[in-house]
Order: structure tokens, then sequence, then C-alpha cells
């Protein structure tokens, strides 16, 4: 140093050294990822930033070597490898970058558990949230279609989640309709990318909507914990059905849906199984429904069997009767002209005989016929009085007498 100036070198020793005396050793710090970048050869560079402060961060790097070490630690934890906007605690040593005279921590290692647990922490504190509003209970309050036809597919389009999805719903034969949504399924912009995803198939005509990715790491599963994906998924007018390839944690985006499956495959062969009971329903009514109808023939059949016979007798029958009647007529015929014959002969008789018996000729054969003036006829002595007159008719003529004595 010359007369109190001090040159660039000389600064940033002493800026080293009072680093070095302040973080003397290895340091853990606590903070969330921003801006991660990796080089060709593995390195990786980020920024710690504060998440109660974002304006307040540090600069971390890693050579590729030691990222594979920390990367691998995180992978056997199940995490997954790091990225931007997770919350992680770090050990490090911490110096001076004097290329860039920026204070810098060079990474020595990352706490597994305690991003696995900030993770689990911030999904329940999201679920606590969601159920609060009544979001959580939402979509699965909706009723689920008989037959998910209409499909919508959020994921990521060629991949072998959307492969298997698409092979187990042509598999049956049944002709679904997808209309499929491409989105990132991880890394910083997947949130967006399903909350849009949601967002438009919102506005279609669909039966069920399908979110769906293959397995991952916690970290590459994070994005289906985000609220905004909760929220999204909550306010679908229509089930929601998810297959996030997990075995073991639900997501947010799990607990909000209708139908929350493990896998894409399982997803598909629910909606095929929904659709196969409902189109096995639809055989054994038909096969109801014909068996019904032919034993409703069948009855017919026999019963019309049946009229035929009784019609076949019945018309004998009126044969019969016919043939009867036919006689009857004949006979009713022969024994009318019969008795009209033999009536006639005998008001001819009775004719003959009144004739041979009447008046005239009784009169002419001597006899008369004694009446009183007005016309009755006596027919016996006692029935006169002396005095009386009568009416004496002979043959010839009549003549008045007056009884002397009776």
């Amino acid at each position: 140093m010359t007369s109190g100036t001090m040159t660039v070198v000389e600064l940033l020793d002493t800026l080293d050294q009072a680093v070095l005396a302040a973080v003397p050793g290895p340091v853990w710090i606590r903070g969330e990822v921003s801006g991660l970048q990796r080089t060709s050869r593995g390195a990786v560079f980020f920024r710690l930033v504060d998440p109660e402060l974002p304006d307040h961060a540090i600069d971390v790097a890693a050579s590729g070597r030691l990222m594979r070490t920390v990367e691998h630690a995180l992978d056997a934890a199940g995490v997954g490898a790091l990225r931007s906007g997770i919350e992680v605690r770090v050990k490090g040593t911490v110096g001076l970058r004097r290329s860039r005279s920026l204070v810098q921590v060079s990474l020595l290692e990352v706490d597994p558990e305690f991003t696995a647990g900030r993770l689990a922490l911030d999904r329940d504190e999201v679920l606590r949230r969601l159920a609060a509003d009544g979001s959580l209970a939402a979509n699965s309050a909706l009723e689920l279609p008989l037959v998910p036809m209409r499909i919508g597919l959020i994921t990521s389009r060629g991949s072998a989640a959307h492969a298997d999805f698409l092979d187990h719903l042509a598999r049956p034969g049944y002709r679904f309709s997808v209309r499929t949504v491409h989105a990132a399924m991880q890394g910083e912009g997947a949130v967006s990318n399903v909350v849009d995803g949601l967002h438009r198939l919102a506005g279609e005509d669909l039966d069920v909507a399908v979110l769906i990715r293959g397995g991952g790491s916690k970290l590459d599963l994070s994005t289906f914990d985000a609220e905004v994906v909760g929220r999204a998924v909550a306010a679908m007018p229509v089930p929601v059905v998810t297959g996030i390839g997990h075995e073991t944690d639900r997501s947010v985006a799990d607990e909000a849906a209708a139908v929350p499956l493990k896998t894409p495959t399982a997803a598909a062969e629910w909606i095929v199984g929904r659709v196969a009971d409902y189109a096995g329903r639809l055989e054994t009514a038909r096969r109801a429904i014909r068996d019904q109808a032919q034993a409703a023939r069948t009855r017919a059949a026999t019963r019309l069997d049946h009229s035929a016979s009784q019609l076949a007798e019945t018309r004998g029958a009126l044969s019969r009767q016919l043939d009867h009647l036919e006689y009857l007529e004949k006979g009713i015929v022969e024994d009318s002209r019969s008795g009209v014959q033999r009536h006639r002969d005998r008001l001819s008789a009775f004719t003959e005989m009144f004739a041979a018996i009447g008046v005239e000729p009784t009169l002419r054969r001597g006899f008369a016929v004694v009446t009183r003036p007005e016309g009755t006829v006596v027919r016996s002595v006692g029935e006169l009085d002396a005095g009386e007159r009568v009416l004496v008719r002979m043959t010839d003529g009549s003549v008045a007498m007056v009884v002397e004595d009776s």
C-alpha cells in the first residue's frame, strides 16, 4: 500500500482475510435456490435467497465432481436434482470471488432431509388452506360420468406417460375422444404450464380431465404440490383424474382431484373400466330384453296355437251346429207344412160340419128357432112367461107369437 492508497489486489486481499476471519470454516446456510445454471462439465452456479427478504442473496458454486456426489445423495433420499424455487440447507465455505469482488459460498454438501421436510411442510400448509375454504372437496363433489368418452389430457406430449395412457385407452377398442394439452411436468415453468392447461380444458366440452406424468423424485413431483395447481384442479367444471406416478405420498393435486390414481396407466384403466362396466350393463340389459322378448314371443305363439286350436274346434262345432240348424230348418218347414195341411183339413172338416149343423140347414130340416124380440135365443120352455112375445123363425120366414101358457 503506497501513501494510504490500496491497490485492487490489496483491497481484495484485505476483504478476503476479513471474510475468512468472520467465517473461518464451513457453515450451514438455509435459503431458496434461484437462477440455477449448469455448465457442460456439470458445475453448478445459483443464488441462495433469503425467503423472508428476497433481495438478500449470496452466490453459491460447486464443481461438477462435487455436484455428482451431492445429487447422488439427493437421489438416494428421493429428493431429486437441485432446481430453482426449492428451499435447501447447504454446507459450504465462504470466500471472496476475486474476479467479481463478490462473496461466494463454495458448496460442500446439501441436506436432503431438510429439503424433503420443507416440501412436506409446504404441502401440508397448502392442503390446510385448501381444506379451510372448501376447495379440497370441490372437485370430488362433482358427479362422475357414467361413460367418460370425451377426455381432456394434460401431460408432456410424446412422453412415456403420454404413450402409456393412450396405449391402454386404445386397447379395448372404444372410440374415445382425447383433447391433449402439452405441459412441462417439471422445472421452473411446469407449475404455470399445468395451471394454463387446466384453464384451457375448463372451457372444453369434456366428461373428465386427466393430469398425468411418469414417476420422479420429490422435487420432480413438487409441481403438483403448488397451491395454484391445487386450486386449478378444484375449480375444474368436470371431474379430474390424476396419475402422477408416485407410490407413496399423494400430492396436493391428488388430494384436490375427484379420482386420484398412482400412475398414468391406472388413470387409463379407470376410464376404460368405467366405460366397460357401462357397456357390460348395456349388454346385460340387451340380453335380458332379448330373453324376455323371446319368452314373450314363445308365450304369444303358444297362446296363438291354443287360440287357433280352439278356433278350429269352434269352427267344427259351428259347422256341426249349422248342419243341425239346417236339419232343424228342414224339419220345421216339413212339420209346418204338415201341420198347416192338417189344420187346413180339420178346418175343412169343421167347415163342412158347421155347414151341416148350421141354422139354415137345421131350419130346412123342419126345425124352427125361437128368439125374443131383442134377438136372444130361447132354448127352453121354462125360459118363457105367459104373455111374452117371441119370434119364431122357420125356413121360409118368421112369425111373431104370444105365449099363452108356459
